[in-house]
């Protein structure tokens, strides 16, 4: 019998058609699931929290729990005011920590790298799982600070289909990272939960978890969380 006759061939079609079929749908799906993601990442993006909201952020690191209020109204380098560190007023060395922290945030925006569209390159979108109600897609990450570790770090988002709104967003590392001379990290998450607010979808909690080496010495556990609440809209 001939390899090239019709039987052969036939059942070489039914044997490979569900891997060709099934490449060919996990293809079609991450492009219609691009158009949303975008469309989501570009909502959250036109929302800007410091200057149209008031919100209040509960920062809880190193056992110690800070609240933070920002005012939309107050000028751009005063807008978070350090309301209390463990249930009382902050001292002088508590203020003077929160301002130059606050100064090097501010002065660390580069607004070409900010924003989610920005974290997440749609380029590089694949489809995990699809529900009824949600896309869990895979992606690329890129964050300013880790630039040169992107090929060892992953992101996961999570798209609720019902609101097209995007609910949460994880990045972490696959292998141990060097952002700096004598820097290894070990462990790196950055988590993001966003919710309707007033309309709106806004981000409700923000984790991250650094674990790794400064150094021959230096070990460094960094844990941050941080829950928004109280938002109101301000008056335009």
């Amino acid at each position: 019998m001939s390899f090239h006759s019709a039987p052969i061939r036939r059942v070489l079609i039914s044997a490979f058609l569900p891997i060709l079929l099934g490449d060919t749908l996990a293809v079609a799906e991450s492009v219609d699931t691009a158009p949303l993601v975008k469309a989501a990442l570009e909502k959250l993006d036109a929302t800007d929290l410091d200057a149209d909201w008031f919100f209040t952020m509960e920062v809880i690191e190193e056992d110690e729990l800070r609240i933070i209020r920002s005012d939309p109204h107050r000028a751009k380098d005063d807008r978070r005011q350090l309301l209390s560190v463990n249930g009382a007023a902050p001292d002088e060395a508590h203020l003077e920590k929160f301002r130059d922290a606050e100064e090097k945030r501010i002065g660390d925006i580069d607004p070409e790298k900010a924003g989610y569209t920005y974290m997440v390159d749609t380029d590089t979108l694949h489809l995990l799982e699809r529900g009824d109600e949600y896309l869990k897609v895979a992606f690329s990450p890129r964050i300013a600070m880790l630039e040169k570790s992107r090929a060892q770090m992953r992101g996961t988002l999570l798209l609720n289909t019902l609101t097209q709104q995007i609910e949460q967003i994880e990045i972490y590392n696959t292998e141990k990272l060097s952002p700096a001379i004598s820097v290894t990290v070990d462990t790196f998450r950055l988590a993001l939960a966003f919710q309707q607010e007033q309309g709106e979808i806004l981000l409700h909690k923000l984790e991250s978890h650094a674990v790794g080496k400064a150094g021959f010495l230096k070990s460094f556990n960094s844990l941050v969380a941080v829950a928004f609440s109280d938002y109101r809209r301000a008056a335009p």
